[in-house]
């Protein structure tokens, strides 16, 4: 009698939606030596790493941490798609 052999491929996504009343900036990003669109640092805490694993990976350097002049910290959303 012959085998059968099944394959199943699953494929996932993730999705992660900002809704704010303002816009998205644009800011110099040093790392990526380019414009990038950023997000606030209270919104990338809010994102599906969590508080701990985004500070990981900020010390780590895979997330682009910018700080304006103004004193607020921005995140390059290039970075935090990336990872």
């Amino acid at each position: 009698m012959k085998e059968r052999k099944t394959e199943i491929n699953i494929e996932t996504y993730e999705v992660m939606a900002i809704s704010r009343d303002g816009s998205l900036s644009r800011v110099w990003c040093a790392i990526c030596s380019k414009q990038v669109v950023t997000i606030s640092l209270g919104d990338a805490w809010l994102s599906a790493l969590g508080t701990e694993a985004a500070q990981r990976e900020m010390e780590a350097g895979r997330i682009h941490l910018i700080e304006t002049v103004g004193g607020s910290a921005l995140i390059c959303l290039n970075s935090l798609i990336q990872i």
